[in-house]
């Protein structure tokens, strides 16, 4: 992990700064509203997925980019992609890329991310909503690669096996961290909702023999 000690709070002003100047109505498209993570939590998010210089992450929803920055800056990883529908977050995170000259490390996509392909991702962040993301559990099975991790702030994926194998989830304060290894993550409630399903049959044959 890269060292730059003095720079949380010079960034934490700095951020806070652009929040004042943004709308951030809801878009129509938008799984979850925007509220961002604090950056201790920004922290041990990505100390939880063990990202390094060879990953690639896209933070689903990036707002003003603190993930993205925290990664590249003091994680000293490859590349950070985020994916982000309001156009004044999107224009000021990439005058900040610009301004820190990391136009090679970082990148911003306005648009949705449900239409985007997450193949390329070894490492995915998330501060959406459970239905949220329900939503994205399909595209993440059919298109993330063995080893790829998800790390989730607050909300869990329904049904998928954490890598925590007590609680769930890690606590920072009041904050929950979900973490999830693929393939690992997949093989969780299945073999109990079929279970139910078919003792649901047998029950059903049973009152219509009746």
């Amino acid at each position: 992990m890269g060292g730059r000690d003095s720079e949380p709070e010079d960034f934490d002003d700095r951020i806070s700064g652009w929040h004042h100047s943004l709308s951030w109505g809801d878009n129509t498209e938008s799984v979850a509203p925007y509220v961002p993570t604090p950056l201790n939590v920004v922290r041990q998010m990505l100390i939880i997925a063990e990202i390094g210089p060879d990953d690639v992450l896209y933070d689903l929803g990036c707002g003003d980019g603190r993930i993205l920055f925290t990664a590249v800056e003091e994680f000293n990883i490859s590349r950070a992609v985020g994916f982000e529908l309001n156009p004044r977050m999107v224009e000021s995170t990439r005058l900040k890329i610009e301004d820190r000259g990391l136009n090679g490390k970082i990148k911003v996509v306005e648009g949705n991310f449900f239409e985007e392909d997450f193949s390329e991702a070894s490492v995915i962040t998330l501060y959406l909503t459970t239905s949220g993301n329900a939503k994205l559990r399909p595209k993440f099975h059919d298109e993330l690669r063995s080893g790829a991790r998800i790390v989730s702030h607050d909300f869990p994926i329904v049904d998928w096996i954490t890598a925590k194998h007590d609680q769930g989830y890690y606590s920072v304060g009041s904050h929950k961290i979900y973490f999830y290894r693929i393939p690992q993550a997949y093989n969780s409630k299945a073999p109990e909702k079929k279970e139910q399903e078919d003792r649901w049959d047998r029950l059903k044959r049973l009152f219509d023999r009746g």
